[in-house]
């Protein structure tokens, strides 16, 4: 059966089928939904290992690499660090994960890209553009080229990335809002496609202050303001938690599922969760209208369809020429949210509010095989382990190696010194030791041996190339000096070999802000109005005068991440192009300031337009002159006829 687009009807006639119900009962606080919050936090507690190596991996990449637990004869369970200094030993560290990420984000902030809409319907790829220039609106007032960098930051650290789409007030400010999610505070159900299509319940735990919890649930009601302090009893808005955790990972290892991080908070645990509805999928034949009711309404449909019967009966059309309204009965999917207390009271519940029918989040997990998650960072935490032990071990044999000592017998020492008298005149400049040597005696000697030839620089060496080899990430791609008399192409394409070799994490990424985009775009349809269009767009803008934004939200569009027009490679081409075809004389010279992006463009513009206005007015002047009367000399001979005339001047 084919897939029928219901986006412009009301929602009126997408309301599930308890509505009623949970918003009379969502009035009192007093629902509760155990059952639900039971399989919210069993997802929450299914993935604890999946948080562990996370902070596994984060600590690795920040420095932190002597943490992991390590289990002594005695039974003690302490870190790695702590059993080194045991042994009297430094616990060094050369931090090689951090350069690696640092190369990656280089190479994705280097090739910035940009949303592109396009309308299936090319007779309407003005919208597209219009639709083009608002998510770039978008993109600049979220700082989202920022947030994306921290974002696959996160990606290779952990393998996962979450962000939140949503529309409402913040800064100041009513408009479409990207929020990061921490993957330590969000839950989901068991899923093996990697494209996530199997995803059925998916959560956030917040913290929130008593105040943004009343302006967000309370709404003013003074009867849900009292009992929302009554819940949180625990929690005063006078109450300053003076933690010493700030600007560190600790309150994130350590979060708990119904208890929140800090005393002055209030925990909200926030669940979406696919249900489904028993809905009739309707068709009236008279209009060709597509529509879906509740199931319920199936006794009003018999009725319309009875009247229309009888009224067609009056007319003389007999009852299978009637045009009616054709049913069918199917569940529909939907995704149903529920704002929760830690003790199980619903806060908030209801149908998915947005117009794509989904969470408002986004995700990717990399590369969810077999349901498994692994990230870059967990490939190459092996090698920077023994890197780091190899260098411990280097410092300690340097440390513990004979390095000038002095064998001096104790039968060659001289009448009148002592040992401690030979030694600061050994060691002094010019020192002088008088001693009578005796007969077969050994001879005082300094022995210098070097013990750190081992092999410990080789192996050290080959940790370094594997490194490279099982990262991806060559020298070439991190700007390393090449040896001499390597030739340009050979280093340019040793870049190319190793970029793709995150060829696929930067493709899996770049899915995960198509999907991000597609939502910001349904959102931007479903709440911006014509007078916001006009605003971000103006008449440059794609905007036209019949736009309107049921026009826009009926428009079915295409969105792609492409390579940005600010990109310089893509400048180039671009300005190429047009200068080739201004050349020609197929453009104007206004034209070509107008559509390329050279940076003095808009200054000669200003000097062009001023020259034109000039010219303008120097032109109509010169017009009027020659639209004048010329003045003649009067004829002698009809002068005496004509009136006299005085001429002022």
């Amino acid at each position: 059966m084919n897939t029928i687009d219901y986006r412009t009807f009301t929602r009126s006639k997408l309301m599930p089928y308890d509505a009623e119900k949970s918003h009379s009962s969502a009035h009192e606080f007093h629902r509760h939904d155990i059952n639900i919050l039971n399989e919210a936090c069993d997802a929450w507690e299914s993935i604890a290992d999946f948080r562990k190596q996370r902070a596994r991996s984060r600590d690795y990449t920040f420095g932190k690499q002597w943490g992991d637990p390590i289990l002594l004869p005695d039974g003690r369970a302490i870190t790695e660090e702590q059993y080194l200094r045991e042994q009297g030993k430094i616990p060094l560290k050369n931090n090689m994960i951090r350069q690696l990420i640092k190369s990656v984000l280089g190479q994705f902030r280097a090739a910035q890209t940009e949303p592109v809409c396009i309308a299936r319907d090319r007779n309407e790829q003005s919208l597209g553009e219009l639709m083009t220039t608002v998510m770039q609106y978008v993109y600049q007032h979220n700082r989202l080229y920022e947030l994306d960098s921290r974002t696959l930051e996160e990606f290779l650290i952990s393998g996962s990335c979450f962000h939140k789409i949503g529309y409402g007030s913040r800064r100041g400010k009513t408009d479409v809002w990207v929020h990061s999610i921490s993957p330590s505070r969000i839950f989901f159900n068991n899923m093996e496609d990697s494209r996530l299509w199997d995803c059925t319940l998916i959560g956030e735990l917040h913290d929130m202050t008593l105040a943004d919890l009343l302006a967000r649930f309370a709404r003013g009601d003074e009867r849900k303001m009292q009992q929302l302090r009554e819940i949180y009893g625990n929690v005063t808005e006078e109450h300053i938690c003076h933690s010493l955790d700030t600007l560190s990972s600790r309150t994130h290892d350590l979060l708990d599922f119904y208890i929140p991080s800090s005393p002055d908070r209030c925990r909200v645990i926030e669940v979406w969760k696919m249900t489904h509805c028993q809905r009739l999928r309707c068709h009236d034949t008279l209009s060709g209208q597509y529509y879906k009711v509740d199931a319920s309404m199936s006794t009003h449909i018999d009725s319309l369809n009875k009247q229309r019967i009888e009224q067609a009966a009056s007319q003389g059309v007999e009852a299978n020429n009637v045009p009616l309204i054709e049913t069918e009965w199917f569940l529909d999917p939907i995704w149903y949210y529920r704002f929760f207390t830690p003790l199980g009271d619903v806060l908030d519940e209801g149908e998915s509010p947005y117009w794509h029918g989904e969470h408002p989040y986004s995700m990717r997990l990399y590369p969810l095989f077999d349901g498994e998650i692994h990230s870059f960072v967990e490939d190459v935490i092996d090698q920077q382990r023994y890197i780091n032990r190899l260098i411990t071990m280097i410092d300690f044999i340097m440390g513990s190696s004979a390095k000038g000592v002095l064998l001096f017998p104790e039968d060659q020492i001289p009448d009148g010194m002592t040992i401690d008298d030979i030694a600061t005149e050994w060691t002094r400049y010019n020192g002088i030791i008088l001693f009578r040597p005796k007969p077969g005696c050994p001879m005082p000697q300094q022995v210098s041996v070097n013990a750190t030839n081992v092999g410990a620089y080789d192996l050290l060496s080959l940790q370094m190339r594997l490194l490279e080899d099982i990262s991806g990430v060559h020298s070439a791609m991190q700007g390393k000096n090449v040896s001499a008399g390597t030739p340009s192409s050979l280093y340019a394409q040793q870049v190319q070999y190793s970029a793709n070799n995150l060829l696929d994490i930067f493709e899996s990424f770049k899915t995960f802000r198509e999907e991000r985009d597609t939502k910001i775009l349904k959102t931007i349809q479903q709440f911006y109005s014509d007078n916001r269009y006009s605003l971000i767009a103006g008449e440059g803008g794609g905007m036209m005068t019949d736009t309107t934004p049921d026009k826009v939200r009926n428009t079915e569009f295409d969105l792609t991440i492409t390579e940005s027009a600010v990109a310089p490679a893509f400048r180039q081409s671009s300005n190429d192009f047009l200068l080739s075809l201004f050349q020609s004389g197929h453009i104007s010279l206004s034209t070509l300031l107008e559509t390329g992006a050279f940076p003095f463009a808009d200054k000669l513009m200003q000097h062009i337009n001023v020259e034109q206005q000039q010219q303008l007015q120097q032109m109509a002047a010169m017009m009027t002159q020659t639209q004048q009367p010329e003045t003649t000399e009067p004829n002698p001979e009809t002068a005496e006829h004509q009136p006299s005339t005085t001429s002022f001047t």
